[in-house]
């Protein structure tokens, strides 16, 4: 319903399937064994949006459609530019680069599997939004064993930010929504059709 009462979702598969760019994401997501249904997590950070610029918090201000804050897009090879600390665009910035910050996001993705987050999605939704930190220190009062691990589990903990819970919500909602567009009422082709 929450995707169904506004036009982001429809305007942002408008911006996946303009120059082809929903097929390099694919591509990047594929190539580091990611399913391409990840590329909802730029629709829920931007709404796909390269100039996206995000609010100002302690660790900086995210920008670019993967929202990188800076100290993430520097560990994963992205440039910051003279402007990381402003709420403006920067053309030197690679975070406003699609093709650079989408190898950048599909290897931070990547990564995130091999941390707490092990063979969860939703859990490595969770960690892109709140933290691998955060993420592993919670579930770790849980168990020393990482197969005990799930996005559910962390939910009953109670300890896991609003934000983060309709985040990883909002994003599984947008994926299922993908698959069947009209059946939820939308007027648009599934974007990964054929891709």
């Amino acid at each position: 319903r929450e995707w169904q009462q506004s036009d982001r979702l429809a305007n942002a598969v408008a911006r996946i399937n303009d120059d082809n760019r929903g097929r390099f994401v694919a591509e990047a997501l594929r190539r580091q064994g990611l399913p391409p249904q990840f590329i909802y997590l730029a629709v829920q950070e931007s709404n796909f949006r390269t100039d996206a610029i995000g609010p100002r918090t302690r660790y900086g201000i995210a920008k670019g459609m993967w929202q990188f804050i800076p100290s993430t897009a520097e560990r994963y090879g992205l440039k910051t530019g003279p402007d990381k600390g402003t709420r403006r665009y920067d053309p030197h910035d690679d975070r406003f680069d699609f093709e650079q910050s989408t190898w950048a996001a599909a290897d931070y993705l990547s990564f995130l599997f091999t941390t707490e987050a092990q063979a969860s999605g939703l859990l490595v939704m969770s960690a892109y939004n709140w933290g691998e930190g955060n993420v592993a220190r919670t579930l770790g009062r849980f168990s020393n064993d990482p197969s005990k691990y799930n996005f559910w589990r962390l939910i009953q903990s109670q300890m896991i930010p609003d934000e983060t819970y309709g985040y990883v919500l909002r994003i599984y909602a947008a994926a299922v929504i993908g698959e069947d567009p009209a059946l939820f009422g939308f007027d648009f082709d599934n974007p990964l059709k054929g891709l």
